[in-house]
C-alpha cells in the first residue's frame, strides 16, 4: 500500500490533488482539519486502476477487416496445419472441428476458401431470406442483439427493389426503442407502426388498408433463459403467424450461442441473422447455432451502417469470412500476387 500526505486550503482542493496524483481507487487513511488548511493522508492499493494510456492500442484485425485489406488471391495451395490453424482460431469445439477436419479431406479445391465452403455445405445449414416472403417477419433475440438495426436493412434492401413494406415495433417499453425505428424509417420516407400487446399486434395487422409486400416487426429483447419473457415473446407471434428470426451477434461463446439457437427453434425459429461480424474476431458461435438440428444462417451483418444492408448467408460468403486470418503466409502470398 502506498501512502501519500497532502495539504490545501480547502478539502475540495486537496481531495482535488489527492486525484489527480493517485487517481480515482485513492483510499482516505486520515483527515486533519486544524484551522490552518486541510490536511489528508491517503493510501493507493498496489492493484489499483492503472492510469490510462498515451495512446489508443492498436487491435488485431477481425476476419473482415482482414478480408477487405487483404483479399486472398484465388487458388492459394494449403495443407492440414492451415485448416487446423483456422478452426483453432475460431475456438470450434472438438467434435464440429472435426467434422470440418473430415469433410475437408475429402474435397478437392484449389483454396482454403474454397475448401471451407464445400465443408460449410455438409456440416452448417443455410438459408438466405429471399423476396419471396409469404407470413410477416418478426425479428427476435436477446437485447442488444442489432434487431432494430437488421429490421432497418431489411427495409432498404425491400425498397430498393421497389417493394412495399410495413414496419411495426413492438418494443415501445426500452428508452427510445420506437424513436431509433422511427429515425430510420423516416430517412427512407417510411412510417412504423406501434403495438405495446399481442392484441394490438393483431389489430394493427388488420387495419393495414393493403397488403405490403413484406411486413417487418421489431421486437423488445427476449431473455431465452426468462420463461415469462418467452411467454410473452409467443403470444406475439401466434397474435400474427408471423416467421419469427433471431438476431444474434458474432462473438458469443459457441455453447452459449448453440443454446440459444435451441431455445428460440423451439419457439418456432428457423432461420438467424448474424450480426457485428465487424466487431468480432471469432466465429465459432455462429457455425455452432447453424448446426443441424438448430436454425439456419440466413443473412449477415457486417457493419453497423444501414447503407451496406444485409448480405445473403452463402458457403462461399461466410468461408470468406472464415478463412481470412492475418497470418504472415497470407500477407506474403498477397505481396507476390501484387
Amino acid at each position: 500500500m502506498r501512502l501519500k500526505t497532502f495539504h490545501a486550503n480547502t478539502m475540495q482542493e486537496v481531495m482535488d490533488d489527492v486525484r489527480n496524483s493517485l487517481g480515482p481507487d485513492a483510499i482516505i487513511v486520515q483527515v486533519d482539519d486544524g484551522g490552518h488548511g486541510v490536511r489528508v493522508t491517503a493510501a493507493l492499493e498496489g492493484n489499483a486502476t492503472p492510469a490510462p494510456p498515451r495512446s489508443a492500442p492498436v487491435p488485431n484485425q477481425t476476419p473482415v477487416d482482414f478480408e477487405v485489406s487483404h483479399p486472398l488471391p484465388k487458388t492459394m495451395e494449403f495443407d492440414a496445419a492451415d485448416v487446423s490453424a483456422i478452426l483453432n482460431h475460431h475456438a470450434l469445439p472438438f467434435e464440429t472441428a472435426e467434422h470440418f477436419k473430415t469433410a475437408i479431406a475429402s474435397i478437392e479445391a484449389n483454396s482454403l476458401s474454397e475448401a471451407f465452403a464445400a465443408a460449410l455445405d455438409t456440416v452448417v445449414r443455410f438459408s438466405p431470406l429471399t423476396d419471396r416472403v409469404t407470413r410477416p417477419i418478426m425479428l427476435v433475440g436477446p437485447p442488444g442483439v442489432g434487431k432494430t438495426i437488421s429490421a432497418a436493412k431489411l427495409t432498404a434492401d425491400a425498397l430498393l427493389h421497389s417493394k412495399t413494406v410495413h414496419l411495426i415495433t413492438t418494443d415501445t417499453i426500452k428508452a427510445g426503442g420506437v424513436q431509433q425505428l422511427d429515425h430510420f424509417a423516416q430517412l427512407m420516407k417510411q412510417t412504423v407502426s406501434t403495438a405495446e400487446t399481442h392484441e394490438e399486434l393483431a389489430a394493427v395487422m388488420r387495419g393495414r388498408p393493403e397488403s405490403p409486400d413484406l411486413t417487418l416487426i421489431d421486437t423488445a429483447g427476449t431473455n431465452p433463459f426468462d420463461i415469462n419473457e418467452l411467454k410473452s415473446l409467443l403470444k406475439f407471434i401466434k397474435a400474427v403467424d408471423a416467421e419469427p428470426v433471431l438476431v444474434m451477434p458474432a462473438g458469443l461463446d459457441p455453447l452459449d450461442a448453440q443454446e440459444i439457437a435451441g431455445v428460440f427453434a423451439r419457439m418456432g425459429c428457423q432461420r438467424f441473422i448474424a450480426t457485428r461480424l465487424d466487431a468480432a474476431r471469432r466465429y465459432a458461435g455462429l457455425i455452432m447455432a447453424a448446426r443441424p438440428g438448430y436454425l439456419a444462417l440466413a443473412g449477415i451483418s457486417r457493419s453497423p451502417f444501414i447503407a451496406d444492408g444485409l448480405e445473403p448467408a452463402t458457403p462461399a460468403n461466410f468461408a470468406k469470412l472464415l478463412t481470412s486470418l492475418p497470418n504472415s503466409r497470407a500477407i506474403l502470398e498477397n505481396k507476390e500476387q501484387n
